[in-house]
């Protein structure tokens, strides 16, 4: 009975998942969002290792939510290649540099918890690409769909059947992540006048 209640927050993580990136997917058809290739790609790739080094760690039900966010990352990712953002800066590229020299590091690392750490170095710098672009264009992220991320992830850290601060530290790296995003891009779009999200009517 206990491990079900692990499976339900897991499975309400996947839902919010489903709602956050429903969301996003209809701003981007709308012609609002502009998604930027580099940040979504290496987001997809290190949510797929941040699962397996979850896996490593034990952290139960919570890997089905991370799988399933690295699948739709990969998606929007191909998408964003197509009609996202088309502006790469020299910084992009480093950023998107330094995280594919990191990821093999990750692959020869025998232990879990350091595996963690270095996922949470490249997803540092994965952000990279899309706060720099939201700094000029934050119209084009919608602010809700990220705190809807950030809820996903506050969801996951319910769903670790044995909770120890190494199974809890990632899912708790991305709650924080996306939530500081969506404060970002709120009061970027605030600053130069812009709707403060995606719902709200401009003036």
């Amino acid at each position: 009975m206990i491990f079900d209640q692990y499976i339900l927050f897991a499975i309400a993580a996947m839902v919010l998942s489903t709602l956050r990136y429903g969301t996003y997917f209809w701003t981007i058809y709308k012609g609002e969002t502009k998604p930027h290739a580099f940040s979504w790609l290496l987001w997809g790739t290190v949510t797929g290792i941040g699962a397996f080094a979850q896996f490593d760690l034990g952290g139960g039900p919570s890997i089905w939510a991370l799988a399933f966010v690295s699948i739709t990352c990969g998606m929007v990712a191909i998408l964003s290649v197509f009609i996202g953002e088309k502006d790469y800066t020299k910084s992009d590229w480093i950023a998107l540099t330094g995280c594919l020299i990191a990821i093999p590091i990750w692959q020869v690392t025998d232990s879990a918890l350091a595996a963690l750490f270095i996922i949470i170095l490249i997803d540092t710098l994965t952000y990279w690409p899309t706060i720099r672009k939201s700094f000029h264009k934050p119209d084009t992220e919608p602010p809700v769909s990220y705190f809807f991320a950030g809820m996903r992830y506050f969801l996951m850290l319910f769903a670790v059947p044995d909770p120890t601060w190494q199974t809890l530290m990632y899912p708790f790296f991305l709650m924080a992540t996306d939530w500081g995003f969506t404060i970002y891009i709120v009061i970027r779009r605030w600053q130069m006048g812009f709707p403060l999200h995606e719902y709200a009517r401009p003036k």
